[in-house]
Formats: C-alpha cells, structure tokens, sequence
C-alpha cells in the first residue's frame, strides 16, 4: 500500500504552517507510524529548525534538478519512526519549478516506503504548490486570525478552484474565467450570492467539477489560537466558502497559541517531545485521528498521552 500524502499549504508565510506540519508528522509517529516530512519550501526552508536539527547538505533541489532519488535523500530524525527531507534554506532567490514537477515529487513520493508523508509546502497558491496540493490525499491550508492570513486563505480558494476549473476547459474559457474573478473581487456582493453561478453566467461554462472537490475537500486548520473568537473563525470560513464560492471545506481544528512553543524551536527542540502533556499535544493528537482515523491509533494514544 503507498504512503497517505498529506500537502500543507498557507495562503502566506507566518502562519505557523511549518510547525503544524513538523506537530502532525511528529504526532504520527507517536502513534506508531512509519513518516516522512518533506520540506517543500523552496526559498526559506525552517523545518530542521522545528525539529531541533542543523540544515543537511543535501536538499530537494537535487531531485528538483534531477541529481538524486528522494529514497537517498531521506533523512532520519531524533524521533523514532520519523524522517525528513531537507528543504532548500541556503538560497537567496526562490528555486524555479517546472510544470509538471509537483505531480512528479507526489508519484515518486508514493513509491517510498512510510505510512504517512507529510509536505511541508512554501506559502502562497504557485503553480508547483498547487500541483501537490491537488495530487495529495489530504488538502490541509493553514491559516490565523490576522486579517493578512484569512484575505490570502480566501485567495488561496480561489486559486484552487481556477485550478480545478483549468483542468476541464479550454484556454480561453480559462481566460473568461479568471476575467470573471476579477470581476468579482471588484463588486461588492449582498445578499445570498452564488460564486458558481456567477462563473457560470460570466464565463458560460459548465461547472459540474465542483462536485469532486467537494468529495476531498480542503481541511482547515487554524492557528495560534488566542480566544473563543479565533477557534470560531474557522467555522466563518467554512460558511463563507459555502455561500459565496460553493466550496465545501472541513473546518478540521483549532491549535492554541502557546508562548513556549517560541521558547522550544530556540531550544532547538520539538515543541512536542520537550512539552508532550499539554493541551497542544491534545489537540495534534485530535487532528490527527481526525484526517487518519484509524484503529491503529488506539494503541498509540497511550504513547501521547
């Protein structure tokens, strides 16, 4: 059976998007999986730091350039059972992509031998991000309450869909499309209002692919949680998403904001291990079983908890 791909994805950088993807790959492997990490950023690459590691010579520019396999560049970690791929940190400009390498990285990914990998994707909705994110088994987009963080996660939906919708029709249909949205970033919309329709009457074409997305649906997390209204945006967006771009969304949960899991990455040591009873630790483990239910993690629950 290959790997449960799980892509993790922001509409931009500083939402914590690498800590909950280290927290989740780290939670995983508690639960006694077999995981990969894989640091997809390709400009400012952090995840050894969240994993209280130095940089590794090594990174995912040499498959990207076609210089090594991804089994010879998996490294182990201090954690039984997790391993990781260094992302590209010493560079000054982001490394280029070509089209098509997303989906490659997802195929060559399946073939290695873990039970769960874990994609630590760069911010924004970019073409090779968008390729993983749509090949991958779970679709998890990151956000905060900042207002920077939820307008570019809205951003980052319609990316999405213009992606799905450029899969199933012509380009210059395409071209009506992305017209239509602009449009439709300019108005200001009352009232119960249809994104779908609106593409449909704009742009005339069909739009029955939605119906897929809504079978793997996007799960949001939302991050650095500091009150009841912070943890409550995320069901905000999930009806946002309904109503205006007929988008279903799982609103999959919430993590805290924790000072000392500031005090931990510059301890040079993952927030779980050093911390492993507090209420975060619940919470990634409630994620967890949540996009991987499974009765395996019955075991595993002992070894968190």
């Amino acid at each position: 059976m290959s790997a449960k791909i799980f892509a993790v994805g922001a509409g931009k950088g500083g939402v914590g998007k690498t800590f909950i993807s280290s927290s989740l790959a780290i939670t995983l492997a508690k639960l006694h999986h077999s995981v990969l990490l894989v640091d997809f950023d390709l400009a400012g690459a952090n995840v050894h730091t969240n994993l209280g590691m130095e940089p590794q010579k090594t990174s995912i520019q040499s498959f990207l350039n076609g210089e090594a396999d991804l089994v010879n560049l998996s490294q182990p970690t201090s954690i039984p059972k997790l391993s990781m791929i260094q992302g590209v940190w010493q560079e000054w400009e982001q490394t280029p992509c070509r089209r098509g390498q997303g989906l490659q990285l997802v195929q060559e990914i399946r073939k290695l031998p873990f039970d769960f990998v874990v994609i630590d994707l760069g911010p924004g909705a970019t073409a090779t991000n968008l390729e993983i994110f749509s090949s991958a088994d779970e679709k998890i987009l990151v956000t905060n309450a900042e207002p920077t963080s939820v307008e570019k996660s809205y951003r980052f939906f319609e990316a999405w869909i213009l992606k799905q919708v450029s899969e199933n029709t012509t380009p210059d249909a395409y071209e009506k499309i992305k017209k239509a949205v602009q449009e439709f970033r300019a108005q200001k919309q009352q009232g119960l209002f249809s994104f779908r329709k609106y593409l449909n009457s704009t742009a005339n074409v069909s739009f029955d692919h939605f119906d897929q997305m809504l079978s793997h649906p996007i799960r949001l997390v939302v991050n650095s949680c500091r009150s009841h209204q912070d943890q409550d945006l995320g069901y905000s967006v999930k009806s946002v998403c309904s109503k205006y771009f007929d988008l279903g969304i799982d609103y999959s949960g919430c993590v805290d904001y924790d000072n000392a899991v500031w005090h931990s990455i510059r301890n040079k040591e993952p927030f779980l291990i050093a911390k492993p009873f507090t209420k975060l630790s619940g919470q990634f483990l409630a994620l967890a079983k949540h996009l991987s239910p499974s009765e395996n993690h019955v075991i595993g629950i002992k070894a968190v908890i």
